[in-house]
């Protein structure tokens, strides 16, 4: 497996891409979850082997559901279209699995119907 400095790398590589890629703070953000649930996703998503595009993508994901859920439309709509751009430009590439994107692009399908959005 891999070593200390690896999953260092691993965290600091996945939470650069969910800031920057997909515009989600992570730090002062009340609406992302706190320190430990957040190193407990990334954690997740290690022992799952994700890249670190998945990760960062299965983060994405379980927030979009989540804001939806609280029903902040206007946070979630701009994250839906980004998690869709960056899917679309590294899925054909393999930086994300058919496999995975299944299974996200299915919560976020549920989320978006319990929203009432189609």
């Amino acid at each position: 497996m891999f070593g200390f400095r690896d999953r260092k790398e691993y965290n600091g590589a996945v939470d650069a891409k969910l800031n920057n890629e997909y515009q989600i703070a992570t730090r002062d953000n009340p609406s992302f979850p706190g320190m430990l649930a957040y190193l407990e996703l990334i954690d997740n998503a290690w022992k799952t082997k994700m890249s670190e595009d998945e990760g960062a993508l299965y983060i994405a994901t379980l927030y979009y559901c989540g804001i939806l859920k609280l029903g902040l439309r206007a946070e979630a709509s701009p994250l839906h279209s980004r998690i869709q751009s960056i899917v679309s430009f590294g899925l054909p590439k393999g930086m994300i699995s058919q496999a995975r994107w299944s299974k996200f692009s299915t919560a976020i399908q549920q989320a978006n119907q319990e929203a009432g959005i189609s």
